[in-house]
Parts: structure tokens; sequence; C-alpha cells
């Protein structure tokens, strides 16, 4: 079944690609033209305005369907050029004031990455005294999240503020499986490994739900405070705001002081001619400013970054995937470069293939007896993204960050029936063992085959134990007893032991520095895994997203997530049951 999928797939992109090359062949022509550098004028504000997406590692452009119903090639800024943009800003005497206008098919993906934007935010109002401006038409509540840093923030009179509260859903496939004759076996160690609940409940078991609640309450719960203490109001006045519907209309949002006035954008802007005291607004996008960034200093001390960036496979990654074989090789690349003095891992994963952490572990683990390993959690650093986790020197995440998810599981489908009575297909096998086709999709798990795959699990679950218990200096039956599958928000998992402090990527940097005493003479570089121009040309055309940012639907993330499962075969997955996004 796999390999006719991989077929199937395979011609239809290749004709797809044949289709459309005359679109390539004319887009790199124009892309090859180069667009006249950015020119930063006096007296000129900064405008983040989401033209270009928001990531955690370098991504190839893509293209967007606009508000207009037009495509256009969608750019993308990581976090660590926001924080050198906003860091270079700050002390720019060309720069008077930054605009915050969340409009752009863009996207920011994630509790965590919204988090840390919102905390270079402040402190670049904090260290360079400058205004900063905030405008939208509406509002959503992960964009009003970041715009309430603003010193003064407006909407649209005819606008609307997404004032409601936040809700994590989980999607349950169990009905449509057993509507299809599908039989999927599962073998798993953790009453809260909730990743397999989808095909074998209709509901969240009562562990899933405690969990989830906890999680979705950390997260508001750090939203309310940091909204609370920009605007002046308690978290308890803003959830009640919530929890009753009370923002209703523009007016309503002013009087009860979310929003500081009704105003139109041409009156925004002509605030913040006021502000620079020019008669013409010179804007620069954070996009544009990024480019004209050079770099202050030369050392060769060098302080790398490392993305693990998406879910974890077996083998060769790519964008949004982390293949244990290709981060390895970089981890590798860092230890034998005698200029890398330290690294930092920044880990955005809700894990994946058991194997290919342990793999990506053992490297680290080398990687750490030569030089300090930091690591830096983004939105999701879980099951998987922890096993990688857990040898690094000292743990960063955000409060919103989601990790843990210490436990394992293995997923076995069988199609037997549903290809045979659905579709008319037979498979036979002719084989020299009683178990060699166990695993296979389309005949069940015997009861001695179930017990050896619970033995994998096991065996997975207790070196993952052991792992984190010696990356943290605790005990296996300690982290057993915050194991079992639990994902906590790093609120919590500061408190339990799996994070030593909160903090962004730059506090990351700045903690990996000082580990290998390096005091100011380092300067920060990414390992990179280089993509052939056929495989970028390739990443761009698959990844096409919607009207403003939106790509997959919940119920696309989860059916492509069941996929990576199945792909795995009988192997032992170390993976996190769900994404949250509030943006």
């Amino acid at each position: 079944m796999k390999e006719f999928f991989r077929t199937f797939f395979a011609v239809l992109l290749a004709l797809v690609v044949v289709a459309l090359l005359p679109i390539f062949i004319i887009g790199g022509l124009v892309g090859s033209i180069e667009p006249a550098a950015p020119i930063v004028e006096e007296d000129s504000v900064l405008v983040l305005n989401l033209d270009e997406s928001i990531t955690d590692s370098p991504r190839t452009p893509t293209f967007a369907m606009g508000s207009s119903s037009n495509f256009e090639m969608l750019s993308s800024l990581t976090m660590l050029e926001v924080m050198e943009a906003l860091d270079a800003a700050a002390t720019d005497d060309r720069i008077e004031a930054l605009y915050i206008n969340l409009s752009g098919v863009g996207a920011i993906e994630g509790t965590a990455q919204i988090e840390e934007l919102r905390a270079l935010l402040e402190e670049f109002k904090a260290t360079s005294g400058k205004h900063i401006v905030a405008y939208n038409e509406t509002y959503t509540q992960g964009g009003y999240w970041i715009s309430s840093v603003a010193d003064k923030l407006y909407m649209n009179p005819q606008g609307g503020l997404d004032w409601k509260g936040l809700a994590s859903q989980s999607i349950f496939f169990k009905g449509a499986i057993d509507k299809l004759g599908v039989d999927v076996q599962i073998v798993r160690h953790g009453t809260y490994k909730s990743a397999v609940e989808p095909y074998m409940l209709t509901e969240m078991s009562p562990a899933n739900r405690r969990q989830t609640e906890a999680m979705v309450g950390s997260i508001w719960g750090a939203m309310l405070n940091d909204i609370a203490s920009s605007r002046k109001l308690s978290p308890e006045v803003l959830n009640d705001y919530a929890a009753n519907l009370s923002v209703d209309s523009p007016m309503s949002a002013v009087s009860l002081g979310l929003v500081d006035g009704l105003r139109y954008e041409d009156e925004v802007k002509e605030e913040l001619r006021a502000i620079t005291g020019t008669a013409e607004l010179n804007t620069i996008t954070l996009g544009e400013y990024s480019s004209t960034i050079v770099p202050s200093k030369i050392s060769p001390n060098k302080v790398a970054i490392i993305y693990a960036d998406g879910e974890i496979i077996d083998g060769e990654g790519g964008e949004g995937i982390v293949g244990g074989a290709t981060t390895a090789d970089q981890i590798r690349r860092a230890r034998e470069d005698k200029g890398v003095k330290a690294v930092v891992l920044r880990v955005n994963s809700p894990g994946g293939s058991a194997l290919a952490s342990e793999v990506m572990w053992r490297e680290l683990k080398l990687l750490g007896e030569e030089k300090p390993v930091v690591v830096s959690m983004a939105n999701y650093a879980a099951s998987g993204g922890y096993y990688i986790s857990s040898p690094a020197d000292h743990i960063v995440s955000a409060r919103t960050t989601l990790t843990g998810s210490i436990g394992v599981f293995g997923l076995i489908v069988n199609a037997k029936d549903v290809m045979e009575q659905k579709l008319g297909i037979t498979v036979d096998v002719a084989k020299t063992a009683p178990h060699a086709d166990m695993g296979g999709m389309f005949r069940p798990l015997t009861n001695s085959e179930m017990a050896f795959m619970q033995r994998s699990v096991e065996d997975v679950y207790g070196v993952f134990l052991g792992h984190v218990a010696e990356g943290r200096s605790m005990t296996v039956e300690d982290v057993d007893a915050i194991g079992e599958g639990r994902v906590w928000c790093g609120a919590d998992a500061q408190r339990i032991g799996l994070v030593d402090e909160f903090g962004s990527l730059k506090r990351a940097l700045s903690i990996a520095a000082q580990k290998a005493e390096l005091g100011n003479d380092w300067r920060t570089v990414e390992i990179l895994e280089e993509e052939s121009e056929f495989a970028a040309l390739l990443n761009t055309f698959m990844s096409v997203k919607g009207v403003k940012g939106v790509g997959k639907s919940a119920v696309g993330r989860e059916l492509e997530s069941t996929l990576r499962m199945i792909e795995g075969g009988n192997s032992i997955q170390a993976r996190m049951p769900y994404n949250i996004t509030i943006f």
C-alpha cells in the first residue's frame, strides 16, 4: 500500500511539474532580477506588517493568495532575523518609531513564537525609548496579544476585536475508521500518551482532558498577564471580558480599555508623521530593514544554531521535517568545527520517530562532551522533541512552549477488511517464518506479536526515561512520575525540572556564549542543510498558502500526521498528541 501511494503521488507530482514548467521558468527569470537594495531614510518608521511570515528556521519562499485573490511570492523571516533587526533598529538614529499593522498574507505560527516576538518588542520599547503605534482593522487574539505592547493601539471604527478565550479542539477518527472497516492496533506506554486517542476513542479521555485544560489555561494565563501589564488592567478583568463576551463592538473595545481609539489608517499615519516630524511618511518593513543589516563584529568564535523544526522522521529531512540522519550530520559538523565554541539547538518539534530521536541524541551527547549545548524551545519541544533536548547543559523555553510528553507508542493499521469488502482487493503472502509479515497493513497482529510490540515500547520508554534522568540530574522514578506521556506548558515544566528558565532564542545564545567563556567576542552562525535548486523549486510550488497564511486545515494537519505515523510502519513513535494554534 505504501509503495502504491508513493508511486501514485510521484507520477502526479511529475505531471504537475511538467505542466507548470513554463511558469517556473518565467518565475525564475523574474526572480533573477535583483530588486534594488532598500534604503533607510532619516526619520523612518519601521513597519511590522506580516508581508513576510515569521518562522523558526529558514524557509523557501512560497506562493500565497492575497486578499485580492492574486498569488504573491511570500518570503519569511526567522526569529533570529527578527531579533537582529529589532536590536539594530533600537540604536539606529534613522528609525524614529515602530508601527505594528498585522496585515499581509504572512503568518506567525504558535503561541511561543507570538510570546517571543512580543518579548522582543517589549525589549525594543524599553531600550530604545521609541514610540510603538499599533493599528488594525480587526484583531485576532494572537494579533492583539502582540499589538498590546504598543504605546497607542487603534482599531478601524467598523472593525472588531476577537476576545473570547482559548480552546483546543481534538479531531477523532474512530467513527470513520469503524465505518471503513479499518482496524487500528495500538501499543503505548503512558496514561497521558494521547497521540493515539483519535484512533481508539471518540472523545478525550479524562486524563487527556485534564492535561489539555491545564495547557490551554496556562497559555491563556500568560496572555492575560502580558496584556494586563501593558493595558493597565487586571488579568481577572480581562478574563471576565472574555467569559461574558463583553467586547461586542468597536466602542466597547475602547470603553473597556482594550483599544485607545477608533481611527482610519490614514489618521494613524498622520499621527506617525507627527511623531517623526516629517511631511511625508518614510516607512521600511521589518523584512526590508533586515536585509540592510551588516554584521557589527567579525569574530573567529562562533555560537552555532542548529534547527530541529518539524516532525521527526528516520533518515533525511527537509523543510518542516527533522530527519534523524540530516540533523545528526549537522550536529557532527558543529562538533568537528574548531571555530564553533558553543551550540544552541532550536527545537520546534512535536516529536516523531523514536529511533531518529536516539540517533540525534547520541550526536548531541558527543557534542556536549566537547562544547556547551543550550536548547532553545519554541512552540513545541515535546516527546521526541524533548528526547533530543535532554542532553543539553541548559534548557530555555517560553512560558507557552508545549514540552515533556515523555512517552512512546506504536500504531499498526490493518486495512484487510476495507481492501477486500470495499475495494475487492486481496493480498496473499509467502513467508519463511510465521511473523515475517508482522506490521503489514493486510492482517492484524497476533497476541504474541502485540506482546512483542509492547516489549519494544517498554524498552524505548525505559531508554527515554534514562536519558532524561541523566540529562536533568533526576532519578528515573522522578522522571516517570512526570512522564507517562503528559504534555506540560513551559510554566509548569520549569516547576517540575524539565526546563531551566524562561527566555527567547536571544537568551539561549547569550547563555551559550557565557558557558563557553567568550565574553563579547563571538558571532552567531546557522548550520543548515543545503538544498538543491530543484528541491527548493518543488518546495516553493508545493507550499501554497491561502489568505492570511492559514495553511492546512485542522483536519488536514491531523491527516498528514496520521499518514506519517502509518508511513513509519511498526516503528516506535515519540510524538505529541496535537497542535495548538491561536493566531
